[in-house]
């Protein structure tokens, strides 16, 4: 296991290469598809957030693994549902070549968020509900979060319930950084400002994250020890 030195080091490295990499022949800068950051023109049509989850809208993203040549494609979708347990939620349902996941979550106040989680294989089988209490928190907006130097932490209970096996309660920390504040950031989209984020999770198992959301448009890249996201489209459904 890496620790948490090494996990900084490997994100540091990761983060200054992608500063040169070029955008892709989709949507580059200036080209059919790309937004016009200063202008304030968004693909997906919203101005007033980082993490607009509006229903009836879909992301795709180029996911390129570090340890391995190659990138495969994920694609998260959002639409709305009144779950009887939950009440009115948003679902997002998450694409990718190992399987799909399906979120259940919620706007509260300034921030999203995830309430439940059901993770399928690449069948469609439900292989484990793990429910967030009192929720996951996605992205918090508030005022006082969106300050260069900002910190916070995000405690939450874990209900993991695997198909056949016994369910498994935990407790999580998530430490929030705001790292910068209207700093550029590209993907193959096109260029942005963007809010910079970091969260490490130091209660629940060991995670290091950094996040570029651009506001009305959302995540623009998410960086880890282990792989890069970047976001290639955004569009109705």
């Amino acid at each position: 296991m890496k620790s948490m030195h090494q996990l900084s080091l490997v994100l540091v490295l990761v983060l200054s290469a992608c500063g040169s990499d070029s955008p892709g022949d989709s949507g580059v800068d200036g080209g059919p598809n790309a937004p016009d950051a200063q202008n304030g023109d968004s693909p997906c049509g919203f101005e007033d957030r980082f993490l607009p989850y509006q229903p009836g809208y879909k992301w795709t993203y180029r996911v390129t693994d570090l340890a391995a040549p190659g990138s495969s494609t994920k694609s998260q979708s959002l639409t709305m549902e009144t779950d009887p347990d939950l009440g009115e939620v948003i679902i997002q349902t998450t694409n990718k070549g190992t399987g799909t996941t399906v979120s259940a979550l919620k706007i509260i106040g300034d921030a999203v968020v995830r309430l439940r989680q059901l993770d399928l294989d690449g069948a469609g089988v439900l292989e484990r509900t793990t429910t967030y209490d009192p929720g996951q928190v996605r992205l918090d907006e508030a005022s006082a979060h969106l300050v260069l130097g900002a910190t916070w932490d995000d405690n939450y209970s874990i209900l993991v319930d695997k198909v056949g096996g016994t369910p498994v309660m935990g407790n999580r920390t998530d430490s929030w950084e705001v790292l910068g504040v209207d700093v550029d950031c590209e993907s193959p989209l096109g260029s942005f400002k963007c809010l910079h984020l970091r969260r490490i999770r130091t209660a629940g198992g060991i995670s290091d994250k950094q996040f570029f959301f651009a506001k009305g448009i959302g995540k623009i890249k998410e960086v880890n020890a282990s792989q890069i996201e970047e976001l290639v489209s955004c569009d109705a459904l």
